[in-house]
């Protein structure tokens, strides 16, 4: 093995070693993601709710480690093949990142998927109070991310909000209305309250 490593060249032990600790990185994250400990935060729900893939789900730390993954893989095996020029092997690695992170968005799209099958039901969330996880901009003009308890579950989705000015991380909203799986949320007016018949029966949450 020290022989092996020994007869590599400087560019290709710098490859491997990226490519060997984002590996890893990748798959502690999905370990934690498949035994619930980091939930779908880091972008698990793209595409669930029928709308794509926002923009903001690109730039995520899952994507940048399947990207790096994807490029230093790529470029290791194309040093093996002979490739010496370094414009051929930025293309190569590029064009395995780009792959990597395809096939990270449709495996994190379909595991939301799966688990928007379950007995969760989103519609219970109206009325709900919810905690911003990223930025909702002002006036529907994109989506950002909230957290709400929904049939005892914690639960992460795209929302947007009618209100004049954006809602911050770490905001606590109320969500107004549920449209598919995306919600409208907005802040509380002091001393609003909903009609009885409206509240929601919301249990704890599990954490996320």
């Amino acid at each position: 093995m020290g022989e092996w490593l020994a007869g590599l060249s400087a560019l290709q032990q710098t490859l491997l070693g990226v490519a060997g600790f984002s590996t890893g990185v990748y798959a502690i994250q999905t370990l934690l993601t498949l035994t619930g400990v980091l939930g779908d935060a880091d972008g698990g729900d793209a595409g669930a709710d029928g709308d794509g893939i926002s923009f903001g789900d690109l730039f995520t730390v899952r994507n940048g480690v399947s990207f790096l993954m994807g490029f230093s893989w790529g470029a290791l095996m194309a040093t093996g093949w002979g490739v010496a020029n370094a414009f051929l092997l930025v293309v190569v690695g590029l064009f395995g990142g780009s792959a990597f992170v395809g096939l990270n968005l449709g495996l994190l799209a379909l595991m939301a998927m799966l688990e928007s099958r379950g007995n969760v039901d989103t519609a219970s969330a109206s009325g709900a109070d919810a905690t911003v996880t990223l930025t909702v901009p002002a006036s529907r003009r994109g989506v950002g991310k909230v957290t709400v308890a929904v049939s005892g579950r914690l639960m992460e989705y795209h929302a947007v909000t009618d209100d004049g000015a954006p809602l911050a991380r770490g905001s606590s909203v109320v969500v107004r209305e549920v449209s598919g799986n995306q919600l409208v949320v907005g802040k509380r007016v002091p001393g609003q309250e909903l009609p009885a018949g409206e509240r929601p029966a919301i249990e704890t949450g599990t954490e996320r």
